[in-house]
């Protein structure tokens, strides 16, 4: 089934040993990673994989994520009108954005940044 594939290397935190690779549905545990916030396993990189189209994999597409941000609040356009909703932001080291909607939002919030990419020795020193 074609879908968005969210790909984390996570750890224990603190922890020397080889990161696990962990691939999870993107729109279906957006919701869930607020528990990286204050847990004891911490990301160490992320991307999201779209199989969009899934039986052709050489049109499969990589795209190596630069930041997630958990809690973020925006406006949505649905039938009634407009609504804010709580978003989980993906950010693409492309710059790109991706939203997954997981909840209904009472008040504004630019939300907290769970993970952010470290810059390369090669753009650090350019």
């Amino acid at each position: 089934m074609p879908r968005d594939v969210l790909i984390l290397r996570v750890s224990r935190a603190r922890s020397r040993g080889v990161p696990t690779i962990v691939m999870l549905d993107l729109r279906e545990t957006a919701a869930s990673l607020e528990q990286f916030v204050a847990g004891d396993i911490v990301l160490r990189g992320a991307a999201v994989l779209s199989t969009k189209f899934a039986h052709e994999v050489d049109r499969w597409r990589l795209d190596p994520l630069n930041e997630i941000r958990v809690g973020v609040t925006e406006i949505e356009q649905y039938s009634q009108g407009e609504r804010l909703v709580t978003v989980t932001r993906f950010t693409t080291a492309a710059g790109g954005t991706l939203t997954v909607p997981y909840a209904l939002a009472t008040k504004p919030a630019r939300g907290r940044r769970l993970w952010r990419a470290k810059a390369s020795a090669a753009a650090a020193s350019a």
